[in-house]
């Protein structure tokens, strides 16, 4: 039930196309949770990252939904070499290995720092300090105030559901 209210979310704020916005969001639900972060942090990020475009590739090439850089795949993908940018232009892969990813940055480099962490997905190791990358930084902010529209859009539209239809367990 989240990953069709996390669809109902980002349809209803018109941040994706109709056509393919809900076809991963399971996806979304399954490998946030396996790595212990909240979707409505991965909705947000996919938001800020792609626009939900899996086409989507950066001026650094990066790649796909979560918008990760191929040289940097070997160590959170199940292959002996880094992904390529066509394949994590696959949704699904882009999204495992962003999560992964991202739950790196949040739990091991900033120790449970949602704000710090996000920085770190953004702009590499400078996110600790004095000298903390002001990219970075803005990057997380951008993402954290799109996290807060989907958890309010998510609470409206699950408030709204019939007692019978409303998820049992939210991170929300």
């Amino acid at each position: 039930m989240t990953a069709e209210i996390l669809c109902s979310v980002i349809l209803s704020l018109g941040w994706a196309n109709p056509d393919t916005a809900c076809d991963n969001m399971q996806t979304v639900v399954e490998e946030s949770e396996k790595n212990n972060l909240d979707p409505s942090l991965v909705v947000g990020l996919i938001y800020v990252e792609s626009m939900f475009s899996y086409k989507a590739v950066s001026r650094s090439n990066a790649c796909g939904l979560t918008q990760v850089l191929p040289q940097y795949t070997k160590k959170y993908s199940d292959k002996t070499r880094n992904l390529t940018c066509d394949e994590l232009k696959d949704p699904t892969t882009s999204i495992k290995v962003g999560t992964k990813i991202l739950n790196y940055w949040i739990h091991k480099y900033a120790r449970g720092n949602i704000k710090t962490g996000l920085c770190g997905y953004n702009a590499g190791f400078r996110c600790k300090g004095n000298n903390k990358s002001q990219k970075g930084i803005s990057y997380s902010k951008k993402v954290l105030k799109y996290q807060r529209i989907v958890k309010r859009k998510y609470k409206k539209i699950s408030n709204a559901l019939p007692a019978s239809k409303t998820p049992i367990q939210s991170t929300f």
